[in-house]
């Protein structure tokens, strides 16, 4: 096993939670785009993510520094997945529907997949490429090209911000899995916010005013729960899962955040959700449920199997 990893149960708890957390977090964001500057509002939830862990990390006894050989994972995940693809995000969701733009962000496994092959040369199982294309299929379903309005240069752009943001993020969803750890991801989770946050910081302050943000109530517990569930535990548990079921699978359960996506969307900022969308969710469901039982299948083979 390698050092990090945790329980197959445990990881599919941790990414269901992530599913939920990420999905909810994409109408949180657009609502709190009303009171805070994109890059501020990034800035923000690093910087409330990184005190948060910093605290955890103090009452366990671990606040320390990193070892210097996981550096490159702490500045590949903390730039690529974290500075850029929060930045991008963030900036896209001003001009796009907060359920749309988390359909877009979750092409992930699209990129994963032969990024994943190039950097180990090896494919994902037949099962995993049925998924994939059920998945893949169901997020067309839910996307909706013919219902864009592609002629919008504001919508092309976003587009092209988000789509940047998932191939990024998928680099250092694989570099996760390859990367030979020698701490653990609650170990360098605090650090990769921290290299995060220099970009972020510099970008809000030479693009935005900071201090001009509006602070009230609301806008607290929208950076708590930006900061805490969507920064802090969501990133630690994404790598803390693929670290035990690959970045393929991962990625491919992944494409259960929009649906929460587009289910918020619907619910709390009034989106609508047409028949088509519901077809979608059904059929990445139908994905999702193949690989988990795919490699439940695959796990109890290799127990089953005699040791020689």
């Amino acid at each position: 096993m390698i050092e990090g990893t945790t329980t197959t149960h445990r990881a599919w708890l941790l990414l269901s939670g992530v599913i939920v957390v990420w999905g909810l977090h994409w109408t949180v964001t657009k609502v709190g785009l009303e009171s805070i500057p994109p890059m501020t509002y990034a800035m923000l939830r690093v910087l409330v993510g990184a005190i948060v862990l910093a605290l955890l990390m103090r009452r366990r006894r671990r606040l320390a520094l990193p070892d210097r050989r996981d550096l490159p994972v702490i500045l590949s995940y903390g730039l690529l997945a974290i500075a850029a693809a929060t930045a991008l995000m963030t900036v896209a969701l001003l001009s796009a529907p907060a359920g749309r733009s988390s359909i877009l962000t979750y092409t992930l496994p699209l990129w994963v997949v032969p990024i994943m092959a190039w950097a180990t040369r090896s494919l994902p199982t037949r099962r995993e490429i049925v998924g994939l294309a059920l998945g893949l299929g169901g997020l067309m379903l839910l996307l909706n090209p013919l219902a864009m309005d592609w002629s919008s240069p504001d919508a092309l752009v976003a587009a092209a911000m988000l789509l940047t943001g998932a191939v990024l993020s998928a680099i250092a969803l694989v570099h996760v899995r390859v990367h030979h750890w020698h701490g653990t991801p609650f170990d360098v989770q605090m650090w990769q916010l921290l290299v995060a946050l220099v970009p972020l910081t510099v970008l809000a302050f030479i693009l935005e005013q900071p201090t001009s943000v509006s602070w009230d109530l609301r806008t607290v517990a929208i950076l708590l729960y930006s900061g805490v569930l969507a920064t802090a535990f969501a990133y630690w548990a994404s790598q803390s899962a693929t670290l035990t079921v690959g970045p393929v699978v991962a990625s491919i359960t992944y494409l259960g955040v929009p649906v929460v996506g587009v289910l918020g969307g619907a619910l709390i900022l009034g989106e609508s959700v047409p028949l088509t969308d519901l077809l979608g969710m059904i059929v990445i469901g139908a994905g999702i449920s193949l690989v988990a039982l795919a490699h439940h299948s695959d796990l109890v083979a290799r127990e089953d199997r005699p040791s020689r």
